[in-house]
């Protein structure tokens, strides 16, 4: 009997995991209703086994926010079956929420369909999906992505497995993928789960090896190398969604997708697919294409199916024929997409081909993805004109495709000829244009005037407009057509900035110039003088005072580490040299500064050089590398090869590769770059040559330069702080820190130091940043709102290798307050209130500003009468400000009378340390009325 009742059981329990299991996978995916509330539509999308009778939908949904609903299985939105024993089921479930925050999304329903081969018993095990959503004003707008193609595949023994989900961002998100543990519930992975290639075993398509299973993060390419064996196996993942914020790359949500993998033995092979290559189309433009799938099986028959966000944008993508017909092999389908500007985004569409044949036996598929790049149309009808005050107007017509969010300007002088290609967006990388400004799409015109310096007399500058859109879509258009406009040459114009002679105390410099080309000699009459000005970082002082002449050598130089720049005042010859007689001023240039890296047996070159001329010239595109150490004299510097900074920009690798011998490790080499540009005008010689100082280098350079020592401040004490505040007003916060140091010349370190990094920090408990960079010995930090800090400098060498830091040092504020000891309150108008010594704006010279109250935080005032009751309070904060103004009154607000009151004040200070911060006051005050 009780043989017979177990065997009743058995039965039972077999009946109901054969009619009561049949998910085999699943998703659920976020739309918000509108971007002014809180409100969601859910998509839950599950995939069940038409084998078993039991209905999708018998489970319990849950919103993240502590509210949960039962589904009805009769309350689904579509329904279909979309393959042998595979049956669609959505549900679509809205939701408000209340407030915004992180809500995990879920769904739990029993049970998994009977077989799976990776997890124990999944008949009884239950199946769960979840989704992360983060409603936040800082991500804006967001939906989930959404997944187009369907998470159950069919793969077959021995042969390689390929899927791909078609995830797809409404929003232009990017979209990162991760493998994870399939779960029954929430934070409970599946029992015994093992990966399929460990589960089925076998080797690779090829047998090189055991069988892999990789999921592409980037792409989300799922490839199964090979299935070792039949069966049903279930794998999850998830997929990120990452918007970019203020140039961070922020998490907005994730969608776990839950898939299953049925694999049978066949002797089928897969189709293969031919697709185009990857491009990109200017929006507006129609894009059309030939799929071709070719089977290797004669009796098999092909369809083709497509797959991908421009299948369901508007106008969506059209691949014909569209139905679900097979078709003798080889068959091609056309794809024909007319693109328009609401398509615009900064990542290309992925659009999925799927080629299916019908046998024999098992049903295989091929995958290729086809990169499509939607590019904005370049800004149109571009013009320059010349302005008054050395300036130039651009102007274009109104750029209305799309979500545009600004128009870039790009500078350069001399004339450029580019015509972008097939995806070569924007500007090109060693174009030599600089972006020199950005305006609202709306606004149709720039003006040009060098950020009020005056453009360059005598250069022909050149423009091109790139439109840049709105993130999280994003995207860059095609660089407009360039325009040119020249500047009249009514002021001298620099042509050499030149290094004679490398030395750190005699270095040498030869200025050239010509005289105005372009002015009014009725009024300006030849000959002229020229006032040489000259910075090495600061300020441009004067130097020297040529007559009748164009060159210039400038004498006495550190050469080895510093960079100089000039500038030339034009006057008439007879005339004093003073501001009243300037004519003009030239645009300032500066020597060629090269660097260099040490590397294995080779040293990489780069240099800079601020001028108003172009050193990336079409017609002379070529810069000139010499080095010692190639020929029978070791120290002479000879010519060992040549850079097209056009195609490479400033910079060069040299490896020995001009003679075939490699650089030594053990010996130093000197280089020094010849540069060669053009002003882009007629009237001004080209090339115009210019030589950098003499830089020695060795490769693979590992000693660390010497670190900086005595560290300091111009400003070091509290009472030259309220020394330099004596004559500042009350509202005074425009400091600045003026540090100071020396370099250590020890034998251990390097001494040939390119540059100092400085590091600050503005409270003791944040990290330190780089706020600077100099090559001298000193650096002004200025554009600060107190003097307090902390600081550490270190140098860095000609290889890019980097001391030790300094000792920290650091600054206080000078905190400083004072109160009067008699006030009148007596409605007159004066002195009517007791308050710290405290200058107002609109009162200059009414109190000595040695007494204003200085880096005050906070106030805490007590008044007590002459037999110690307190008769007063006053605390800061909220509506009441730093400086009291106590009208004489009590608690009450009735007048006190006349008579000697102590007070008692507690006042917080800005400080940098802690114990700094707080300090107490006493005194007496007199009320007069």
């Amino acid at each position: 009997m009780k043989k017979i009742s177990l065997f009743i059981i058995l039965i039972f329990c077999t009946l109901g995991e054969a009619f009561a299991t049949h998910i085999r996978a699943g998703e659920i995916t976020a739309r918000r209703v509108g971007c002014s509330g809180l409100r969601y539509e859910f998509t839950l999308t599950a995939y069940r086994d038409t084998g078993s009778d039991i209905l999708f939908g018998n489970g319990e949904f849950k919103f993240g926010d502590g509210e949960s609903i039962m589904l009805n299985p009769d309350g689904f939105s579509r329904k279909e079956i979309i393959d042998d024993e595979i049956e669609l089921v959505e549900f679509k479930i809205p939701h408000n929420y209340d407030s915004r925050g992180d809500y995990v999304v879920s769904y739990v329903e029993d049970f998994r369909n009977v077989g799976i081969v990776n997890m124990s018993n999944s008949g009884s095990v239950s199946f769960y999906v979840e989704t992360l959503i983060r409603p936040d004003v800082f991500f804006g707008c967001n939906d989930t992505p959404v997944f187009l193609i369907p998470p159950v595949d069919k793969a077959a023994v021995g042969v390689l497995f390929y899927h791909n989900p078609g995830a797809f961002d409404i929003n232009g998100d990017s979209i990162s993928f991760v493998m994870v543990t399939p779960q029954s519930r929430e934070g409970v992975n599946v029992p015994n789960f093992r990966s399929p290639e460990i589960a089925a075993g076998g080797q690779t398509s090829q047998q090189t090896g055991p069988a892999t299973l990789t999921l592409d993060k980037v792409l989300g390419d799922l490839i199964w190398d090979a299935p070792g064996m039949k069966g049903e196996f279930n794998v999850a993942f998830i997929a990120e969604e990452w918007r970019k914020i203020a140039g961070e790359w922020r998490f907005l949500g994730s969608v776990t997708r839950d898939m299953q993998i049925i694999v049978d033995e066949t002797d089928n092979d897969p189709p293969e697919l031919q697709i185009p290559l990857d491009t990109c189309v200017e929006a507006g433009t129609l894009l059309e294409a030939e799929i071709i799938a070719t089977d290797p099986n004669p009796e098999s028959l092909v369809r083709i199916e497509g797959f991908g966000g421009p299948f369901i944008l508007s106008p969506p993508a059209i691949l014909t024929p569209e139905s679900d017909d097979f078709f003798e092999s080889p068959t091609s389908s056309s794809f024909s997409w007319q693109t328009d500007c609401s398509h615009i985004r900064e990542d290309p569409y992925l659009v999925r081909f799927k080629a299916t044949d019908n046998g024999p036996g098992l049903r295989l598929t091929a995958f290729e993805t086809w990169s499509v790049t939607v590019v904005p149309p370049s800004p149109k009808n571009v013009v320059a004109e010349s302005r008054p005050q050395r300036s130039i107007e651009v102007t274009w017509d109104e750029y209305n495709c799309g979500d545009a969010e600004v128009i870039q300007v790009y500078r350069r002088v001399d004339s450029y000829e580019f015509e972008p290609e097939n995806c070569e967006i924007g500007i090109p990388e060693n174009g030599g244009y600089e972006l020199i400004g950005a305006v609202p799409v709306g606004q149709n015109s720039f003006v040009d005037n060098n950020e009020g310096q005056g453009l360059a007399f005598g250069a022909t500058y050149c423009y091109r407009l790139v439109a840049v859109f709105e993130l999280p879509k994003g995207g860059v258009s095609y660089a407009s057509e360039e325009v040119c406009q020249k500047i009249d040459a009514t002021g001298p114009i620099i042509t050499n900035v030149t290094v004679d002679e490398t030395d750190s105390n005699n270095g040498e410099v030869t200025v050239s110039w010509l005289p105005p080309l372009d002015i009014d000699t009725e009024i300006y009459p030849a000959p002229y003088k020229y006032q040489i000005l000259r910075s090495n970082g600061g300020s441009f002082d004067p130097v020297a005072v040529v007559e009748d002449d164009t060159t210039f050598t400038d004498t006495g130089l550190n050469t080895t580490s510093g960079s100089f720049r000039y500038q030339l005042e034009l006057y008439l010859l007879n005339d004093e040299v003073s501001q009243e007689n300037i004519i003009e001023f030239s645009a300032t240039a500066s020597t060629v500064r090269l660097s260099s890296v040490g590397l294995f047996e080779s040293i990489a070159l780069d240099w800079i050089a601020i001028v108003p001329w172009s050193n990336t010239n079409q017609d002379n595109p070529y810069h000139y590398i010499y080095r010692n150490k190639v020929n029978s004299n070791p120290d002479q510097l000879v010519l060992i090869d040549s850079v097209d900074v056009t195609q490479l920009g400033f910079n060069y690798i040299d490896s020995g590769q001009f003679n075939n011998q490699n650089l030594s490790n053990t010996e130093e080499y000197c280089y020094y770059v010849t540069t060669s540009g053009g002003y882009g005008n007629e009237e001004v010689f080209e090339p115009l040559l210019n030589d950098s100082q003499i830089l020695c280098a060795r490769p693979d350079d590992q000693i660390d330069p010497c670190p900086p020592f005595d560290v300091g401040f111009q400003i070091d004490s509290p009472d030259k702080c309220l020394e330099f505040l004596a004559d500042k007003d009350c509202e005074f916060n425009q400091f600045q820190n003026e540090l100071f140091w020396e370099a250590d010349l020890a034998d251990s370190c390097d001494s040939q130091i390119s540059y100092y990094e400085v590091f600050f920090q503005n409270d003791l408990g944040n990290e330190f940043e780089l706020v600077g960079v100099t090559t001298d010995s000193f650096f002004i930090h200025d554009n600060l709102s107190e003097f307090a800090g902390c600081y550490k400098i270190r140098a860095v060498d000609q290889s890019e290798n980097r001391s030790d830091f300094s000792e920290v040092f650091c600054k206080e504020n000078c905190p400083n307050l004072a109160f009067p000891n008699v006030f009148t309150p007596n409605g007159d108008g004066k002195n009517d209130f007791f308050t710290p010594f405290y200058q107002k704006l609109n009162e200059p010279g009414s109190i000595a500003l040695g007494r204003c109250p200085r880096f005050l935080e906070k106030i805490e005032f007590k008044v007590f009468n002459r037999y110690g009751k307190q008769v007063y309070a006053y605390e800061s904060g909220g509506e009441n400000g730093l400086y009291i103004e106590w009208d004489g009154t009590n608690f009450g607000g009735e007048p006190l009378p006349s008579a000697t009151y102590f007070f008692e004040a507690i006042a917080i200070f800005d400080m940098l340390r802690p114990e700094n911060k707080e300090r107490r006051y006493k005194g007496y005050v007199q009320i007069i009325r």
